[in-house]
């Protein structure tokens, strides 16, 4: 590759949605990298507008299909606390078990269908030899262990439709769920293995760049409660996020971008474990002392390894909460409605997903502001590659765009979710729109 150059990688591969990139480099120096979304706005937000409230959950679980029972959790989080509803502890473990569910799910996929063909040396999945097929199947089991909960709980696999605000429209029998134990028990070395696996490939993958780190940290390394932790030492309640965090528009994308106090910081499955690594499940604690992983970490690459070590927290934190619970009839709680404004923030399997409503005296949206976690990676994916692209030089251009996409998908982008909305400034605009 030459020092001074223009390229742009079009169709970004093996991500979730459609993106390209632009990068001008003069004298070895990147002097622009932007990473365009350009898939088309779904406007979410405006979409809510007039909606009664227990009608928003179900809508905006729509935005992912992967993702769709943290948006819906999020946002019956956002809910309850504008109408002053504390969930049960059934309710909560509940959806601890639903999120499990939708973590693992997401994190097999993206682990062995998207990143591994990158660290195998293979353009994709369909270039696997005979002996590397056996990880398609370590996915797909991993993957069912993930669906079968959710569909228990939320009465099918995608866009759930029993978790609500107050509680549960139908509960499963404590049969059903302890059927799901001996598929987890046995999935725990199929965890356990891929840790191993994507560990392996640490020293070849050794790119790092210092940043900030955001998730919410709590006791149990929960994915829907706790405060909201900076790695540079910032502690905020999760009402206070967009007091720290703001959002902006860059003109070249249709996915908006944010910063903290001016800089970028990093979300997801390495800022979970950089920032409450000692919450694990114990066997997830064990096997990065066995394998000698180093957390904090600033290595992007270690966010694919973060996601395989929360394969097996998820798998022994879901075995544990199902022996544990009592699963008891409940009502759904009655929901008031009132002039009221509410924030839900929750762990998404990308990183920190944030949602905000606002209801008037009957309940219904008057203005709602959806934070998701693509949005808030792409930022640092930019830097990265600003400072990445300079050691690629001496590279052929088509090896060392695949460098480059290898850089983009280990932050495992969701762009579909990031295209929920965008904001235009008209300047000078001769008509109102």
């Amino acid at each position: 590759m030459r020092k001074t150059c223009n390229f742009s990688i079009k169709e970004i591969t093996k991500i979730e949605g459609h993106a390209n990139l632009d990068v001008e480099l003069k004298d070895g120096v990147v002097e622009k990298c932007e990473l365009k979304i350009y898939e088309g706005q779904r406007f979410f937000e405006d979409m809510l507008k007039g909606r009664h409230f227990s009608q928003v959950p179900l809508i905006v679980s729509r935005i992912c299909g992967l993702c769709n029972v943290s948006h819906l959790n999020t946002s019956i989080e956002a809910v309850e606390n504008a109408f002053g509803i504390e969930a049960s502890r059934q309710t909560n473990i509940l959806r601890d078990l639903a999120t499990n569910g939708e973590f693992l799910k997401s994190h097999a996929l993206h682990l062995f269908f998207l990143a591994l063909p990158d660290y195998l040396g293979r353009e994709s999945v369909l270039e696997f030899n005979k002996e590397e097929n056996k990880f398609l199947h370590w996915g797909l089991s991993l993957k069912k262990s993930g669906t079968d909960i959710i569909k228990l709980l939320g009465g099918r696999i995608y866009q759930t439709v029993s978790i609500r605000p107050g509680g549960f429209t139908t509960l499963p029998k404590k049969s059903q769920l302890d059927k799901c134990l001996p598929l987890l028990e046995n999935e725990r070395k199929t965890a356990i293995n891929a840790i191993k696996l994507f560990a392996s490939f640490s020293e070849k993958l050794s790119f790092e760049r210092k940043t900030d780190y955001l998730a919410l940290v709590d006791s149990n390394y929960s994915f829907v409660k706790g405060k909201l932790h900076f790695a540079s030492g910032l502690v905020i309640e999760e009402e206070d996020m967009l007091k720290h965090v703001e959002e902006f528009i860059v003109p070249y994308s249709n996915a908006a971008q944010t910063s903290f106090e001016g800089k970028s910081f990093r979300v997801g499955s390495l800022a979970r474990i950089n920032l409450n690594q000692k919450a694990l499940e114990p066997a997830a604690q064990d096997i990065i002392k066995g394998l000698g992983l180093r957390f904090p970490s600033d290595k992007i690459y270690y966010n694919n390894i973060a996601q395989a070590i929360e394969l097996l927290h998820l798998i022994d934190s879901s075995i544990r909460l199902i022996k544990e619970l009592k699963l008891e009839k409940e009502e759904m709680q009655k929901i008031k409605p009132k002039e009221a404004f509410g924030i839900g923030v929750t762990e998404a399997p990308r990183g920190t997903l944030y949602h905000q409503y606002s209801f008037d005296e009957k309940g219904f949206v008057k203005k709602a502001n959806i934070v998701v976690p693509t949005n808030q990676n792409n930022h640092p994916i930019e830097e990265d590659l600003a400072e990445f692209i300079p050691t690629l030089l001496d590279l052929q251009q088509e090896k060392a765009n695949l460098e480059i996409e290898k850089i983009v998908r280990a932050y495992d982008p969701c762009i579909s979710c990031a295209t929920h909305f965008l904001k235009v400034n008209w300047k000078n605009a001769k008509y109102n729109l």
